[in-house]
């Protein structure tokens, strides 16, 4: 299984959205790859699920596996919106955080390994 997440930088903060679902906690937005799409496909159209807005690929950031399933992975890509007027469809709140501020979240799992990653790398600038 591969699951997309959107990392989208605006005046050097990071978006990241609170889930409203029995998962509680805070992610970057995205989901699951259906069968027939590439993870780009499903990005943008999870992205346009989830907040009602166009964006543009830019490039592949980073993979990390889920922790509950270790065949799964989180494959991470830096998302440019198209558009400003984001709609919550599938999240509480959402909010621009400073990229040294991420790790004070209650992620989940596979994104707080992702940001770590992401540091480790960084690619948060």
């Amino acid at each position: 299984m591969k699951v997309v997440a959107a990392i989208i930088k605006r005046s050097g903060r990071v978006l990241l959205a609170q889930r409203k679902d029995r998962i509680q906690g805070w992610e970057f937005p995205g989901g699951k790859v259906e069968v027939d799409e590439t993870p780009e496909q499903a990005l943008i159209r999870e992205i346009r699920e989830e907040l009602g807005v166009e964006v543009r690929i830019l490039n592949y950031l980073a993979t990390v596996s889920l922790p509950d399933n270790p065949k799964a992975r989180l494959l991470a890509y830096a998302v440019k919106l198209q558009e400003d007027n984001l709609k919550l469809n599938s999240h509480l709140q959402f909010s621009w955080v400073k990229p040294e501020d991420l790790l004070n979240f209650k992620l989940l799992p596979a994104d707080r390994k992702l940001v770590e990653k992401l540091i480790t790398k960084n690619l948060l600038p």
